[in-house]
């Protein structure tokens, strides 16, 4: 097996199965469950001793990699920073926290609880991205990498712009693909003049009424597109209001990172639909 290029967003996987049904740990016990994690796919440099080599069961910390110590301890304080762990409160008034022990917050047990891809695994996102659609569309492509990128450095303003770019694009090609599968001359007629204008809203509406009126008919992948459309629309409402009026010109790390998580699920069926639509010209009222 190819040794790994150990980084935080690589890592970071394995941090959150680590972290999964934890309710408070120090950070010893962090690197037994890391470590525990990592055997489990074979990562050769996460080693425990045995009766010939240190103490059985415990994990060989200085005969592991540079790299990947730094990567491990680096994640732990990234779980910090992020408000998934936080150190155990005071025993007593006055004192200060006991930075020996760290509770899992409410926001690390629904972070660890999750499976879906990581926007700081670069990597990993756009794998499972590109798993789940065979043929991505290059414009959305360059927007969500330069998204993931934003968001690994904390620029959670431009990721949210990136990814709201990357969902209008993906309406417009989803209402591109309908044209041909309506039947009424002036259905299409309404539709191209919002494609024509560039006015998201009321494609939106358009298409979400077509969908929901011919949810119906025979064979039609309506189940979820609804829900899927306004995740997509959502991330749009973040990139303009939230990232650029001029009132508020900010975006939470939380918000952006529900989002990106969703993107994938969301894009997935809008092709799914898309590519309904382009095999079963005029099929829809």
């Amino acid at each position: 097996m190819t040794q790994p290029a150990y980084s935080l967003s690589w890592i970071l996987p394995y941090v959150r199965r680590a972290l999964n049904g934890v309710g408070n740990l120090n950070f010893n016990q962090y690197l037994g469950n890391l470590w525990l994690q990592l055997e489990k796919d074979q990562i050769a440099d996460a080693q425990r001793g045995n009766i010939h080599t240190g103490t059985p069961g415990q994990i060989i910390w200085d005969g592991a990699p540079w790299a990947l110590r730094n990567a491990a301890t680096e994640a732990f304080f990234y779980l910090f920073r992020n408000g998934f762990i936080s150190p155990q409160p005071p025993s007593g008034y006055p004192n200060h926290p006991n930075f020996d022990r760290y509770d899992v917050t409410l926001r690390g047990i629904e972070w660890a609880k999750g499976n879906e891809p990581l926007p700081e695994d670069i990597a990993g996102y756009m794998k499972f991205l590109h798993d789940r659609i065979q043929n991505l569309d290059a414009v959305i492509e360059q927007y969500i990498t330069d998204g993931l990128i934003a968001f690994e450095r904390g620029a959670y303003f431009a990721a949210a712009v990136m990814l709201g770019a990357a969902s209008e694009k993906t309406i417009y090609l989803l209402g591109d693909a309908m044209l041909g599968a309506l039947k009424s001359q002036k259905a299409k007629q309404t539709l191209e003049q919002h494609l024509k204008g560039r006015s998201l809203n009321p494609l939106f509406t358009f298409i979400r009424d077509v969908l929901d009126r011919n949810r119906k008919t025979p064979n039609f992948p309506f189940d979820g597109a609804i829900t899927h459309l306004l995740s997509l629309i959502e991330a749009v409402r973040t990139q303009r209001n939230d990232s650029v009026h001029p009132t508020t010109g900010q975006v939470s790390a939380d918000s952006v990172r529900l989002l990106t998580a969703s993107f994938p699920y969301a894009l997935s069926k809008s092709e799914e639909l898309r590519a309904w639509l382009v095999a079963n010209p005029q099929s829809l009222d």
